[in-house]
């Protein structure tokens, strides 16, 4: 059980299903006559599995209660809507189901994505809708640039359907401001994500701040792109500007250290940089 735990959650950037969604109440009543020792490790695993989003349950699956767990799971896989990637088995049929004593999974699940709306929507998914709060930090993440629209959009249509209560775009002043008007810019600015928020339908009382940062002599320069919140985070070599079609984005997850000091610069404010301006919608 903790060597299977342990090839998912966010530092992996694969997700393990409670599916059905009492099948970890099943795996703590299969252990329960394991003795109160293995019992008790195995309430610890699955609790801790679900508090750091190794396990997640997505609701309104279809399950029938005449079927064993295969012939319900195997319909979800593939297809235009596949709700898995993957299932594990005691009986592997390649190249989606594996078996779960020969379980061999890479230590990361990176991968290249097209760069639009719906492939950052996907990857951040998780993360978007279980966290209380999330961070995007790009640097030349410009609102007014119509190339961040649509995936701004998406990101915060996902936030608002889950548990996020706060976004907070990190990037450079100079990219936001440019060498215009800096108080006409930033009223521009403050009314386009309002509008994106609205065409989100973003929920009253969540919120969104954009942090503009001088970084320039900065120990703490933002270099890197990051999808963060306290749960995990992912690393997007282009930042979340829509792409020209055909062009690739490298992502795959944070790990635990680097993700430890991110979350030192970014949510607990141990970082040099100068917040010169600072915009904040709520709705």
């Amino acid at each position: 059980m903790k060597l299977l735990l342990a090839s998912f959650g966010p530092y992996a950037g694969r997700y393990l299903a409670n599916y059905p969604t009492d099948w970890a109440a099943q795996v703590e009543r299969q252990f329960s006559s394991a003795g109160e020792v293995e019992a008790a490790r195995v309430q610890t695993l699955l609790r801790r599995a679900k508090e750091n989003l190794t396990l997640v349950t997505r609701s309104n699956l279809p399950w029938n209660v005449q079927q064993a767990w295969l012939p319900n799971a195997a319909p979800m896989l593939g297809g235009a809507v596949a709700v898995f990637n993957g299932l594990i088995a005691l009986e592997a049929k390649p190249p989606t189901i594996q078996q779960l004593h020969e379980l061999e999974l890479p230590p990361t699940a990176e991968e290249r994505i097209a760069g639009v709306a719906s492939e950052y929507a996907r990857i951040s998914k998780i993360l978007l809708l279980l966290s209380p709060e999330v961070a995007l930090i790009d640097p030349y993440l410009n609102p007014l640039k119509r190339s961040y629209h649509a995936v701004l959009t998406a990101l915060f249509e996902l936030a608002t359907k889950g548990k996020c209560q706060k976004i907070t775009l990190w990037v450079r002043a100079a990219e936001a401001l440019g060498a215009g008007n800096a108080a006409g810019i930033k009223s521009d600015i403050e009314a386009c994500l309002r509008s994106l928020a609205k065409s989100a339908n973003l929920k009253p009382g969540r919120a969104i701040e954009l942090l503009m940062v001088e970084d320039e002599s900065s120990q703490s320069k933002i270099h890197g792109r990051y999808l963060l919140s306290i749960k995990g985070g992912i690393r997007l070599d282009q930042g979340f500007a829509q792409l020209p079609v055909g062009r690739k984005v490298d992502v795959g997850p944070v790990g635990r250290a680097i993700h430890s000091d991110l979350l030192d610069l970014f949510f607990d404010g141990k970082h040099d940089m100068k917040v010169v301006h600072n915009l904040s919608i709520k709705l």
